[in-house]
């Protein structure tokens, strides 16, 4: 009998190979999709239109009030996958939750030494909680799905300073389908994490970013995408095919601007060397973000441009193509731009 470490393995292989039914393109050459329209073309693309326009915000102003009332809302059901938990009253609200007759279930990275600050209330609340499968070198995401039909996918974590000074990005997608996508992955890696036979997500036809399944790909078009504007505010940027494409984007005429968290950053005198103006932010904020936004479309979510985020990791991230929520987040990225200095 096979054992379950290469069961496992051969599960995750199988979904990064059918994920985006792509055709691969080389080490240096991103993949490209296949069959784009999918089925009648419903969310088989990232740029599919949703039935439900997503709404987005920014931290850290407002985040822990708009995580609380989430929490709050929920009546039936509640998974919460997150990386890195240290705010305890946001534990607190879930054992809230669970006191209320609602049904729990909390994944958490095994490798994250902060959330041993909220295990003790998950514990004494009766929350299950499980920790994420060693399959995946860190199980970096950071969403929750309310009632089965409301979603939360962003780049904060739920640490104190997410709340109080890091910037970040997140969404807000009540789509059905993308929803359908989102519970199809956490059922998937709550029962890998329980040591269960995981049924697999067919992530075959969605609009997610997900690791380690398409989200190298679809980062990298969408970058190659760009005709007009690319903006970029990441935490860092170390990814090599990502890092090149924004290269290539200058390179034909696009206008680049990048936001990057630490002016030691090794892709700093790339950009700088092509021309691409590089800012970093005040000492007031820790850029803890991960967007990109090409000609209006934005990615969000979990995903470092790292090449362990891009393969190895459990990540979740959306591109957002809804005006009003672009908006708010041109907004903030202009801010930013604004406040931030160059070296």
């Amino acid at each position: 009998m096979l054992s379950r470490a290469v069961i496992l393995v051969a599960l995750i292989a199988a979904l990064q190979n059918s994920a985006c039914r792509t055709t691969e393109g080389g080490d240096d050459q991103p993949a490209t999709d296949a069959a784009p329209d999918g089925v009648n073309g419903v969310g088989c693309t990232a740029m599919a239109p949703r039935a439900v326009p997503v709404e987005a915000f920014v931290g850290p102003t407002g985040l822990q009030a708009r995580m609380t009332a989430l929490i709050d809302s929920a009546k039936t059901s509640l998974d919460v996958h997150m990386y890195l938990w240290t705010v305890k009253p946001l534990a607190d609200r879930i054992v809230a939750a669970k006191q209320r007759g609602v049904a729990v279930r909390v994944i958490l990275d095994p490798g994250s030494p902060g959330n041993e600050a909220v295990k003790p209330i998950f514990a004494a609340g009766g929350v299950t909680v499980r920790q994420a499968s060693g399959l995946y070198e860190f199980s970096h995401a950071k969403y929750l799905i309310v009632d089965r039909e409301t979603t939360a996918i962003m780049s904060m974590n739920f640490n104190i300073d997410a709340m109080t000074s890091e910037r970040n990005y997140g969404v807000i997608d009540k789509d059905p389908e993308d929803v359908s996508d989102l519970i199809a992955i956490f059922e998937m890696d709550w029962a890998l994490a329980g040591a269960e036979t995981p049924k697999p997500a067919d992530l075959g036809c969605t609009r997610l970013v997900v690791s380690p399944n398409n989200a190298k790909v679809r980062l990298i078009e969408l970058v190659s995408s760009a005709t007009s504007t690319l903006e970029v505010e990441l935490l860092y940027l170390s990814e090599t095919n990502v890092r090149n494409a924004i290269g290539e984007a200058k390179q034909r005429g696009v206008n680049v601007r990048v936001i990057l968290e630490d002016p030691t950053d090794s892709s700093v005198q790339y950009l700088t060397g092509l021309g691409i103006p590089v800012k970093f932010p005040p000492s007031s904020i820790y850029l803890h973000s991960k967007l990109i936004i090409a000609d209006g479309v934005a990615f969000v979510g979990s995903e470092n441009m790292s090449q362990t985020a891009l393969s190895r990791n459990r990540e979740v991230g959306v591109f957002v193509t809804e005006p009003a929520a672009q908006q708010v987040i041109k907004s903030a990225f202009e801010s930013d731009w604004t406040a931030s200095h160059t070296q």
